[in-house]
């Protein structure tokens, strides 16, 4: 009889074991910071995309209009209610936005119902809508409703009114200061009928912009994290063009998130190492957290007349 042979077979060892899970781990952690940088790198290039199309889109209403869009008006025309319309409607419909923007009735409030029932639809159903060239890939969303009930959708950009305190747009009389000059490029304004002694300057112009259109932002990021965490205040909002919704400026530190109070219209993002900005040219950059406050607040400035250092 012959005996067949039989091949030991070895099991791993627990050090074995253990020496190839250490090597899984340290590949793993190798490989996940590359992939979040990856991801981060994407992320950003999908928000200067968002920019640039607005950027254009603002340059489409400008041809059509000739004048640039304001970022919040209190009322139309004629009307006596505040409705608080914003430039982000206005541009709509050179970014495809039809569907919203044709429906849209910039006479009532954001938050009116009175049309549901007969036209299926209101402006407080359309708020709801989330805008993707609105919105900010990296940016982590609100952790909660928006407005209540009313669930308004967010944004992640804001038109650059310049280094006046948006605040002051609704409050200057309680503070008890003159009514604000917006010196940026896309301003606030009052209708001239209903508010006839205040300032109600009109939307501006090219022509208005001599600090130069390259030197000069036209819009910029924000988030809704001004404190570090989550939340559902003191960020971007489409839909209702009020202080800090719409329009922000650089008369607040520039990518803070540890603030203690509410600084409206801040802006700031959360893209590692600074944030995305389009210039009036329809240009889009990427200004660094070493940026200075003073250099940021000339380039918010549509006619300061200020020498803007070059990188």
């Amino acid at each position: 009889m012959h005996r067949r042979a039989v091949s030991a077979r070895h099991a791993f060892t627990l050090i074995e074991l253990l020496v190839v899970i250490a090597i899984i781990a340290i590949l793993i952690g190798l490989l996940l910071p590359a992939v979040q940088k990856v991801r981060e790198a994407a992320s950003r290039m999908k928000c200067q995309n968002n920019l640039k199309q607005i950027a254009l889109a603002v340059h489409g209403y400008y041809d059509a209009i000739e004048t640039f869009p304001y970022a919040s008006l209190d009322r139309q025309t004629g009307e006596t209610t505040a409705t608080y319309n914003t430039g982000f409607i206005l541009v709509m419909p050179y970014l495809e936005q039809d569907a919203v923007a044709k429906r849209w009735n910039p006479k009532l409030p954001r938050n009116d119902t009175s049309t549901e029932a007969a036209l299926g639809y209101s402006n407080a159903s359309l708020q709801k809508n989330l805008i993707p060239t609105y919105t900010c890939p990296t940016m982590t969303p609100p952790n909660g409703p928006l407005g209540g009930t009313e669930n308004r959708a967010y944004s992640s950009y804001l038109f650059s009114s310049g280094t006046v305190d948006p605040s002051l747009y609704a409050y200057y009389a309680y503070y008890g200061v003159p009514d604000p000059a917006f010196d940026g490029a896309i301003i606030p304004i009052r209708d001239r009928v209903y508010t006839p002694t205040a300032a109600c300057p009109a939307p501006t112009r090219m022509a208005s912009i001599t600090d130069g259109t390259s030197n000069t932002l036209l819009l910029g990021e924000s988030d809704f994290t001004p404190r570090g965490v989550p939340s559902t205040e003191l960020g971007a909002i489409w839909s209702y063009g009020y202080i800090g919704y719409t329009f922000g400026g650089t008369f607040h530190p520039f990518n803070k998130h540890n603030n203690t109070t509410a600084l409206y219209g801040a802006f700031r993002s959360q893209h590692t190492g600074g944030a995305n900005f389009a210039l009036a040219d329809g240009s889009v950059t990427f200004l660094r957290d070493s940026i200075s406050q003073q250099t940021l607040q000339w380039m918010s400035t549509r006619a300061g007349g200020e020498i803007v250092p070059q990188n």
